[in-house]
C-alpha cells in the first residue's frame, strides 16, 4: 500500500472520454454531411488548448475557461464555414458540463474510496462547468480544484499547488492522475507524485518530466493503492 491520502485526477484527458462524448453532440446539433464531427471537435480542443497557453501569456489577466471555450468554438465554426443560431452554439458549450467518464472510472474510483483515500478533480475547467460532472459520472468526488481557484492555468504551479494550500497537505500526501503529456510536465515540474493513464501510448514531451507511474488505463491504479 501507498503513503498517499488524496489521489487527484485531471478532469479532462484522464477521468472523462472527450471524443466519445462530444462527437455525438457535434453531430447531432451540426448535422451537415460535409462536416465531419470528429475533424471539427479536434479542431475546437485543439484551438481551446492552444488559448488555454496562450492566455497564460498575454498579460490580459485570467479568462473563464467557458470564455476560452466560446471563443474557440467561435474560431471552429469559422473554420468550418458554419453558422449556428446562439441557442446551438449554447448547447454544444453546455455539452461540456455533461461528459462521460471512462469506462472503468466510475468502479476504480469507488474502489479507491473504499480503500479509504480522499479524491479529488483538478482541472483547468470552472467550478459550474466541473460540479456537474459528479452527477453525470456518479463518481463521488470529495473536493474539486480548479484554474479558476487559482486564476492560472495548467501547467501553471498555482493550480497545483491547490489542494496543498486549501487542506494543509504534505506533498507526499497527494497522487495526482495525469491523462496528457502536458499535465505530466506540469504536476512533475510542480513536484508532485504522478500518475499518467496513458490510453494512447503516448510519450513524454520532455523526459526530464517522467510520470512516477504509467499504465494504459485508470484500472492501473489498483495496482498500487
Amino acid at each position: 500500500m501507498t503513503k498517499f491520502k488524496w489521489i487527484t485526477v485531471d478532469a479532462y484527458s484522464a477521468l472523462l472520454d472527450l471524443e466519445g462524448s462530444m462527437v455525438p453532440i457535434v453531430r447531432q446539433l451540426i448535422p451537415e454531411p460535409s462536416v465531419d464531427p470528429l475533424a471539427f471537435f479536434r479542431m475546437w480542443r485543439t484551438r481551446q488548448w492552444d488559448y488555454v497557453l496562450l492566455s497564460s501569456n498575454l498579460g490580459k489577466g485570467y479568462h473563464s475557461y467557458r470564455y476560452l471555450t466560446e471563443a474557440t468554438l467561435t474560431y471552429t465554426l469559422a473554420k468550418f464555414k458554419i453558422e449556428l443560431t446562439p441557442e446551438l452554439r449554447a448547447q454544444l458549450v453546455a455539452a461540456w458540463a455533461q461528459l462521460k467518464a471512462w469506462p472503468e472510472a466510475k468502479n476504480v474510483f469507488a474502489e479507491i474510496k473504499n480503500r479509504g483515500y480522499k479524491i479529488a478533480i483538478l482541472s483547468n475547467g470552472d467550478e459550474d462547468m466541473l460540479h456537474p460532472l459528479k452527477e453525470s459520472t456518479g463518481i463521488p468526488f470529495d473536493e474539486i480544484f480548479c484554474a479558476e481557484q487559482a486564476k492560472a492555468y495548467k501547467p501553471n504551479p498555482l493550480i497545483y499547488r491547490l489542494p496543498f494550500e486549501r487542506l494543509q497537505l504534505h506533498i507526499d500526501d497527494v497522487l495526482h492522475v495525469a491523462g496528457s503529456p502536458f499535465d505530466i510536465m506540469g504536476a512533475k515540474s510542480a513536484g508532485l507524485h504522478c500518475a499518467w493513464s496513458n490510453r494512447y501510448n503516448e510519450v513524454p514531451i520532455d523526459l526530464k518530466y517522467q510520470p512516477d507511474y504509467q499504465w494504459s488505463n485508470l484500472s492501473g491504479l489498483l495496482e498500487i493503492l
